[in-house]
């Protein structure tokens, strides 16, 4: 006897189900490509706008440019990328695509990446104006001592020893301070950037110290691990010419000159780049004029950007500061 074999067909309801989960399959994988692709897009239109600012830069110093815009009397952003592209600082001008452009930020004198609905710099920024706003409420909005005790003075803060963080959160930003120390002939400021703080808040980073203490006055840049300074990674002495005037190259150290117990404005730039060896770039400008730039290896990542600090250090003599920002 033959055995009998049934042959079921396929429902209406079952293919009909086949055809929805193949097209959630397929509209999933469009999704994901999707935004795959704007993502690399987006990188690479960031790693644009750091080639852009270090151009800028390398234009501001071999051009001398003082004015307080740097491209000053230039309306749009084709023509400031042009003048950069005129005077070989960029090998060719690009733009991305809709919606988003660079877009040169006169107030940080920087370029960012913009779209219709967002700048692409970071989390929001901080300023804080001594004048106006309080200790208490850099405390309140994160600020950490971690040691010594910083005062408020109503329209300044000071300290002649200690540490104090403050959350940055960004990749790409610029940190201002104004700041002034005391008459004499040593001590110093130091401004933490591309810092993390483990669960005893001791720092591991970088930090730029303007000292007037060290070999008769200079500005370095020093990593720290666990809280302690390591040996320099770069130092830029302070000279002064003979008129006893700041110069930006040459003139002679001299850590009396009244200079150091003046209040200035130490700006750092601090940005993505590629690079071989390097994936970050901190540019240093005086009073807004550029002094130096140094490119270094960071262990701020996407991952952990969001622990990122910046922050202020003080040791041996009283200096006080007026205004603190981030953007």
């Amino acid at each position: 006897m033959k055995q009998r074999i049934e042959h079921k067909a396929v429902t209406l309801v079952e293919l009909l189900a086949v055809v929805v989960i193949l097209g959630i399959i397929a509209s999933i994988g469009i999704l994901v490509i999707g935004n795959l692709i704007s993502n690399t897009r987006t990188k690479a239109y960031r790693e644009t706008v750091a080639s852009l600012n270090t151009a800028t830069e390398n234009y501001i110093l071999w051009e001398q440019i003082t004015t307080e815009d740097v491209f000053d009397g230039l309306e749009t952003n084709s023509d400031r990328i042009s003048i950069l592209f005129s005077e070989g600082y960029i090998s060719e001008v690009t733009q991305p695509n809709t919606p988003y452009s660079f877009v040169w930020d006169i107030p940080t004198q920087t370029w960012v990446l913009s779209s219709e609905e967002i700048i692409v710099i970071g989390s929001p920024e901080i300023n804080y104006n001594f004048e106006e706003d309080s200790l208490t409420a850099v405390i309140e909005q994160g600020g950490v001592i971690t040691t010594g005790t910083f005062r408020d003075n109503g329209t300044s803060i000071s300290t002649s020893y200690g540490l104090l963080f403050i959350d940055n959160n960004k990749s790409n930003y610029t940190v201002t301070v104004n700041a002034e120390l005391d008459d004499n002939t040593y001590g110093g400021y130091g401004i933490f950037f591309e810092t993390l703080l483990d669960d005893n808040n001791k720092d591991t980073g970088f930090i730029l110290q303007v000292d007037r203490g060290y070999s008769s006055g200079e500005i370095i840049i020093r990593p720290r691990t666990d809280g302690k300074e390591q040996n320099p990674i770069y130092r830029y002495p302070i000279g002064f010419d003979a008129n006893g005037d700041f110069v930006v190259s040459g003139g002679t150290k001299n850590n009396s000159n009244p200079w150091w117990s003046e209040a200035h404005d130490i700006k750092l730039v601090v940005g993505d780049i590629t690079d071989a060896t390097y994936n970050k770039q901190i540019s240093v400008y005086i009073d807004d004029v550029f002094v130096f730039s140094k490119k270094f290896t960071s262990a701020i990542t996407p991952s952990n950007v969001n622990g990122n600090q910046t922050g202020l250090r003080v040791w041996a003599l009283e200096t006080i500061f007026y205004s603190f920002q981030v953007n």
